[in-house]
């Protein structure tokens, strides 16, 4: 059975040379990741006095990894974002939004509080701002994770805001039949249901 996560269930045409620059992005992805080895191994043979292989993966990842954004890992599955405007319908919203959570989690990026947001909130917090801010270029999920917060400071002065922060209660996700993805939140000035279905890392990698 073909793996369907971060795949449009949709019609779907881009308008972008997609497989050039999904090509350009594995391979800039697989050259750091060869380089990284090369440089953990030479931290260990060059400190035999700390011969602990976890401890130069880490400093490697927090202080000598390069800063890529989130919308430039994207190309590593293939997917470029559709603007907002041009997603006529909440169910092509919510197919978008979804394909582009679920890509962000295979590359090792992982999203919280989100329950104050609707779909269309989410996605163009996540459009417009979250997925241009740099990022460490990080091995898969089983090895590191990263999460980003989206309650953004200028949300805690909100009544919705003020209920994420106080760990309100969101109401349960009952599963919708029109979909296999998260809980359609469409509905503006309630807590949503959607952070107890975001997509978690598997492994028991370091959170960076």
């Amino acid at each position: 059975m073909p793996n369907t996560t971060a795949v449009r269930t949709r019609p779907y045409t881009s308008p972008h040379p997609i497989s050039r620059l999904q090509a350009d992005a594995i391979a800039l992805r697989d050259q750091h990741f060869a380089t990284r080895r090369t440089c953990i191994a030479d931290m260990l043979r060059d400190n035999p006095q700390e011969p602990d292989e976890f401890y130069w993966t880490m400093v490697y990842d927090l202080e000598h990894a390069p800063t890529v954004t989130a919308r430039q890992r994207l190309l590593e599955h293939g997917i470029i974002p559709v603007p907002p405007q041009e997603l006529s319908d909440h169910t092509s919203l919510h197919d978008e939004l979804w394909t582009v959570i679920e890509a962000l989690s295979m590359v090792g990026i992982f999203l919280f509080n989100t329950n104050h947001l609707t779909d269309s909130n989410l996605y163009a917090r996540l459009y417009y701002k979250i997925l241009d801010e740099p990022t460490r270029l990080m091995p898969p999920s089983s090895e590191a994770a990263e999460f980003i917060d989206c309650l953004h400071p200028l949300d805690l002065d909100y009544p919705l805001g003020k209920l994420l922060r106080s760990c309100a209660v969101a109401p349960s996700f009952q599963p919708n039949p029109t979909t296999t993805r998260g809980p359609i939140c469409s509905t503006p000035g309630i807590l949503q249901c959607r952070d107890s279905t975001l997509p978690a890392p598997t492994g028991t990698g370091t959170i960076l």
